[in-house]
């Protein structure tokens, strides 16, 4: 069983990675079983919608939530996929634990846009697919305190791949060794 985290900045393009990441594993061979898929800004909106979250409120609850349904599925043998901005040290501890508290594999991936006019005009034209969910604004995710990842397994820039593309390199990432 692998835990894969990816994160990045908002409009890095991670639903459209893991949504990919999903459609390939989906179609590769029988024993590659389609992970679970944990995304932390419908478990936040969904704590925001039952009025145990306001909004603009730190997303600390969100992870911890998903860092422990993530322990549950991947008790049960299963593989899991976050995604996640991830933002900083802390929340990524939470998953570096999670797998190694199971045993299982880890890939921490982290998504960047090179590309800052590419980021910002992501960031402008993308439109949430869950219901309620208020997207940052370019200038909120200039300002959004994030600290790089070095220590993450893998680093792609969308910028330069496609969603596709990146969702193959993290298909393999997760397959070595499994």
């Amino acid at each position: 069983m692998t835990l894969t985290v990816v994160g990045g900045l908002p409009a890095v393009g991670k639903t459209a990675v893991c949504r990919e990441v999903l459609r390939l594993r989906a179609e590769a061979h029988s024993h590659s079983r389609i992970p679970t898929w944990l995304r932390i800004d419908s478990i936040e909106q969904a704590l925001r919608d039952s009025g145990e979250m306001l909004p603009g409120a730190p997303g600390g609850a969100g992870y911890y939530a998903a860092a422990a349904v993530a322990r549950d599925v991947l008790a049960t043998g299963a593989d899991v996929l976050v995604e996640c901005v991830n933002p900083l040290p802390v929340t990524r501890r939470l998953w570096e634990e999670a797998a190694s508290a199971l045993g299982c594999r880890f890939l921490a991936v982290e998504l960047v846009c090179s590309d800052q006019a590419e980021h910002r005009r992501r960031a402008r034209q993308r439109v949430s697919d869950i219901e309620g969910l208020e997207l940052p604004d370019w200038r909120a995710i200039e300002q959004r305190d994030y600290a790089p990842w070095p220590e993450a397994g893998l680093r792609l820039d969308t910028a330069e791949l496609t969603a596709t593309e990146a969702a193959q390199a993290i298909v393999d990432a997760s397959s070595v060794g499994a």
